[in-house]
C-alpha cells in the first residue's frame, strides 16, 4: 500500500499527540514529516482504523488547543487527496490533483447509484458496466473542481494571512490546478511551500 493517512500542519512547540486526540497510538502512529520557520511542523499520522476521526471538529479543537491555524491534507490514494483548512479566518477544502481526484469521485458517485438501484458498478474483468456514465460524472466533477478553484485558493490565501504569511492566490491556484501524475505527499508540500508553511 502507498502512502496514505493524515497530514497534520499546525504551529506548536509541543507534538500533536500532546494536543490532539488519538495521535500516535496503536491505530494512528505518527511521525514527523517536516519543521519549518517560525515553529510550523507537519506529522503524517497513519489510519489502521477509523479515518474519519479527523475530521473538521477535530481539527477546530486542534486550533484552539494550539492557537494556530491548522491545514490538513487526507492522503486516501497515493495521488487522491483532500486538502483542508481552518483558522480565525475561517475554514475551507479543496483536492489535489483534480484529474486523479475527479476520477475518484466519479468511481463513488457510481458506487452510490449502484447501491441504490441494486447494481454493479464492474464487471468480472474489473471494468466499468457504464463507462459512458462513468465519463459523464468525471468530467461534471473536472468542471466542478475548475470552477470552485479561484475560490479555494483565495479562501487558502486568507489562511495564509491569518498564519502570518503574505502569499499570492496565483501561486496557490497553480498548484491546485497540478495534474501530472505526482503523489498527493508531493503537491502537499508544493501547497504548503506557497502557502508560506512548507518544508525546508
Amino acid at each position: 500500500m502507498g502512502f496514505n493517512g493524515d497530514i497534520v500542519l499546525v504551529r506548536a512547540t509541543r507534538p500533536l499527540a500532546d494536543l490532539a486526540p488519538h495521535v500516535d497510538t496503536e491505530r494512528h502512529p505518527a511521525r514527523v514529516l517536516w519543521e519549518s520557520s517560525g515553529g510550523w511542523r507537519a506529522t503524517h499520522v497513519r489510519h489502521d482504523d477509523d479515518p474519519y476521526a479527523f475530521e473538521r471538529s477535530w481539527m477546530e479543537a486542534l486550533a484552539a488547543k494550539a492557537d494556530s491555524p491548522v491545514l490538513m491534507c487526507w492522503v486516501f490514494e497515493a495521488h487522491v487527496a483532500h486538502v483542508q483548512g481552518v483558522s480565525a479566518a475561517g475554514a475551507w477544502e479543496g483536492w489535489l490533483n483534480p484529474g486523479d481526484a475527479a476520477a475518484h469521485l466519479a468511481v463513488s458517485r457510481l458506487e452510490l447509484e449502484a447501491a441504490r438501484t441494486g447494481t454493479d458498478v464492474f464487471g468480472p474483468d474489473g471494468d466499468f458496466l457504464d463507462p459512458g456514465r462513468y465519463a459523464e460524472l468525471r468530467d461534471e466533477v473536472v468542471g466542478v473542481l475548475d470552477r470552485a478553484r479561484p475560490r479555494v485558493a483565495a479562501a487558502a490565501v486568507r489562511w495564509a494571512e491569518a498564519a502570518g504569511r503574505i502569499v499570492r492566490a496565483d501561486a496557490v491556484e497553480r498548484v491546485l490546478a497540478r495534474n501530472q501524475g505526482e503523489s498527493a505527499l508531493r503537491v502537499f508540500g508544493l501547497l504548503a511551500d506557497r502557502l508560506g508553511v512548507g518544508p525546508e
